[in-house]
């Protein structure tokens, strides 16, 4: 099956906070928030929150729509997911964090309700990317040299891949009619 769309961004995840939402929908969710700290990925229907276990080193996000329902593909080798909708009247979706803080804005090829699933890799050698980032900043060495040291902890190594699959139209659009 074909993808219909492809993008892909990387983002510093301050505090382990990725937003993924449709561009109408700016009010935070705690309870999502604290979903996404629980299990890794939190929503809400018009937004989707990820837990990222750095803050110091990029984080890639793949956000891929597909013709229709994928299954989970064994070759990518992830290490979780996690089922999601995504509810976008606007098709306009943004991916927030806080550096840059809007790592990417697209359209999607048609508002409405997409369905899917979260997956990732690379986070506990994210993790330790980060505790050893910390350790070494705290040595004086690290200190004189912190330009070093946060070049030599620059590598991506976290990767979150949003699949979705259109499948019914938005709910704001039903209530205009």
């Amino acid at each position: 099956m074909p993808v219909l769309f492809e993008f892909r961004t990387e983002t510093w995840p301050d505090n382990g906070k990725i937003v993924v939402y449709d561009s109408d929908a700016t009010v935070p969710s705690d309870e999502a928030l604290v979903q996404s700290r629980r299990d890794v990925v939190g929503r809400t229907g018009t937004q989707i929150y990820i837990h990222s276990l750095q803050g110091t080193s990029p984080a890639e996000i793949v956000f891929r729509v597909w013709d229709g329902p994928v299954p989970a593909d064994s070759g990518w080798g992830a290490e979780g997911e996690r089922e999601v909708e995504l509810d976008t009247a606007t098709g306009c979706v943004v991916i927030r964090a806080f550096s840059p803080e809007i790592a990417g804005c697209f359209d999607l090829p048609r508002p409405g309700v997409y369905e899917g699933r979260v997956s990732w890799k690379g986070r506990q050698a994210a993790e330790e990317q980060q505790s050893s980032l910390h350790a070494q900043l705290a040595t004086p060495e690290g200190q004189l040299n912190s330009e070093a040291v946060f070049a030599a902890h620059h590598e991506t190594l976290e990767t979150y891949r949003i699949d979705l699959w259109w499948t019914a139209e938005s709910e704001d659009d039903e209530d205009d009619d």
